[in-house]
């Protein structure tokens, strides 16, 4: 088994509870709710592919890698940069968890 995807997808986790726990900051967002809504289905897919890793291809678990990092840097990136000013705590938690990546 990968370990470093293995460690990737834990840190997508820790993003997803960080947002998921800071909900209100960010629900009146319409294109920051699509982000995490896609961000999360693909991070519960890669979740899946890593526990049947024996029936998987190493291609779909490197495609669905690409596609959160581009959904990370496209989205909640921008996002917690902006939301520096607003919530520093939430986005000061937000980019520990990406330099841990």
């Amino acid at each position: 088994m990968n370990s470093a995807t293995i460690n990737q997808l834990e840190n997508y986790k820790a993003i997803e509870a960080v947002c998921v726990e800071n909900h209100n900051s960010w629900s009146n967002i319409k294109e920051f709710r699509g982000a995490f809504s896609r961000f999360a289905l693909k991070v519960a897919q890669l979740d899946l592919i890593l526990e049947n890793l024996v029936t998987s291809s190493s291609h779909s678990m490197e495609h669905l890698v690409k596609e959160i990092e581009q959904i990370l840097k496209q989205h909640f990136d921008r996002y917690f940069d902006y939301m520096e000013h607003k919530n520093s705590e939430l986005s000061q938690i937000y980019k520990q968890i990406r330099r841990s990546n």
